[in-house]
């Protein structure tokens, strides 16, 4: 169980994480629907990010630990 909860926790972590640095190339790109998805992915990559980490705990996530 508590496994599950740190494995969660990386993955929001690293969404989060991911969705800031692909927002913020997508932004320099200076093209309209590049700037707006990188808007998009900057403004709600922390909830993008919260949502991966509780799908991952409640959905099952990784077998890494189960074997």
């Amino acid at each position: 169980m508590f496994s599950r909860v740190i494995i969660a926790v990386v993955v929001a972590v690293v969404v989060t994480l991911a969705c800031y640095l692909i927002g913020a190339i997508l932004i320099t790109l200076k093209v309209d629907i590049a700037v707006t998805i990188g808007d998009f992915l900057k403004q709600y990559g922390g909830v993008l990010g919260v949502l991966a980490g509780l799908w991952n705990f409640f959905g099952g996530g990784s077998n890494l630990l189960n074997k």
